[in-house]
């Protein structure tokens, strides 16, 4: 299995996400798994239940 990983950004240096809902639902129709940390898009009003409903895996923290 693949993975694609993603953490949230310090919005003090980068307010840009890597993933979007879209490109998550491009990665996961190409068998890859892709988790991102909770909360990942909050700050461009994309909240996590759009990033679930494409198919992402929510992580509490960065850490996990």
């Amino acid at each position: 299995m693949k993975i694609i990983g993603s953490v949230k950004e310090d919005l003090g240096f980068e307010k840009r996400v890597s993933l979007t809902p879209e490109t998550i639902k491009k990665f996961i129709s190409l068998k890859f798994s892709v988790v991102i940390e909770s909360k990942y898009g909050d700050h461009l009003g994309i909240k996590d239940e759009v990033y679930k409903n494409n198919g992402a895996l929510i992580c509490n923290s960065a850490k996990e």
